[in-house]
């Protein structure tokens, strides 16, 4: 058995099944194929037959079907994980370290499947939640496909239905759903006219690898941070590429400040472990997927207020998605009117004021219980 000394990476023993573990916790991973890919990246082609075959006779003339061909660059991205622990695992035995590495393997496939999910999903840097625009920019599903669909605040299900027809369409395939946990939950109560659970393998958490058929994933890094996604769905399976450049690795390391915190390894009896990959991706098709958007909404910051007869207060609305025209009426305008948001008092009384918007030809409302007092 090798021993990890300064500089050595993870022993050969342990390495090969770690990008295996990270495939099995990662949703787009397990639904995908993987690509091997070189340091520098690798051009992919696609190509899209523009019409369908003719049927011809013996000696009679071929049209041109055309194509059209695209390219799509997988590169690989790097992402580390440090953790500093004692010098005394210097010491230990190599059974012990042997014992420490692989939990400390366990914790780093665990971030690395999330870590893979949430840049192949929303474009940033799992550390920091920010947007990676150099390392990266636009190779994401938010930024890539651009079909989408509101949640019903029905059906989660005739959400689904309407998802794969977006997709569909186009003539393609889909080969998987991943949904957040909030959609899991809501496609959990869906029911049937008998009041019966349409899904009853999704009770209690549950969460099948597959539904009604298709593959199933449930992973909190689809609705990560402010993102409105609560469900992708499509072609995953021919659509979109995954690799790595090499093996996870996983270093010990004893001198420095590896990890810039100022303090050095040597000086505070510390050494670190550091595992690092290079995994890369492509999204081969943006039309072969379609993104399930949180319903639209709207809300007011008051839901009551009071306004003197002739004098004015303000109603803000806050609209997803944002920026939607927002319709304001009043329930009673001999009481109190209103004007995008500004609200006069009239005469003493009651009013209820409403904001609404429309996405889609569904419309959403919010509304706030004004009292007018004399004057």
């Amino acid at each position: 058995m090798a021993v990890l000394s300064k500089g050595n990476k993870f022993p050969l023993e342990l390495s090969p099944e770690l990008m295996n573990l990270v495939k099995g916790k990662s949703s787009l991973m397990r639904l995908s194929a993987a690509e091997p890919i070189p340091f520098n990246g690798k051009e992919m082609f696609t190509f899209n037959l523009d019409k369908e075959i003719e049927v011809v006779g013996e000696n009679e003339k071929k049209s041109d079907g055309g194509a059209t061909m695209g390219s799509v660059s997988i590169t690989p991205v790097k992402v580390v994980y440090s953790m500093r622990v004692s010098d005394e695992f210097r010491y230990a035995a190599q059974e012990k370290r042997i014992e420490w590495l692989r939990a400390f393997s366990q914790g780093l496939v665990r971030k690395i499947a999330k870590g893979f999910d949430l840049m192949a999903f929303h474009g940033i840097n799992p550390r920091t939640g920010n947007a990676a625009a150099t390392q990266i920019g636009n190779n994401h599903f938010d930024y890539q496909v651009t079909k989408t669909v509101y949640e019903s605040a029905v059906s989660a299900n005739a959400t689904v239905e309407a998802a794969i027809a977006e997709v569909g369409d186009d003539e393609w395939g889909v080969s998987g759903l991943i949904a957040a946990p909030s959609f899991r939950a809501d496609l959990a109560k869906e029911t049937d006219g008998d009041n019966r659970p349409i899904f009853p393998e999704l009770k209690w958490g549950a969460a099948p690898a597959e539904l009604n058929g298709l593959p199933f994933e449930v992973n909190g890094t689809v609705n990560y941070g402010n993102s409105p996604d609560v469900a992708i769905v499509g072609d995953f399976a021919e659509y979109f590429r995954w690799g790595y450049a090499k093996e996870v690795m996983v270093e010990m390391i004893e001198y420095g400040d590896p990890d810039n915190t100022g303090v050095d390894l040597k000086g505070s009896n510390q050494v670190c472990l550091r595992g690092e990959a290079y995994i890369g991706w492509a999204i081969m098709i943006p039309e072969a997927f379609c993104r399930v958007l949180k319903s639209p909404s709207i809300t007011l910051d008051k839901l009551t207020d009071t306004v003197a007869a002739g004098s004015t207060t303000t109603l803000t609305a806050t609209t997803y998605p944002a920026g939607e025209t927002v319709t304001w009426t009043t329930s009673k305008a001999s009481v109190a009117t209103v004007s995008d948001g500004s609200v006069t008092g009239v005469a003493a009384g009651k009013a209820k004021i409403t904001a609404a918007i429309t996405v889609d030809g569904v419309t959403y409302t919010a509304s706030c219980d004004v009292t007018v007092t004399g004057s």
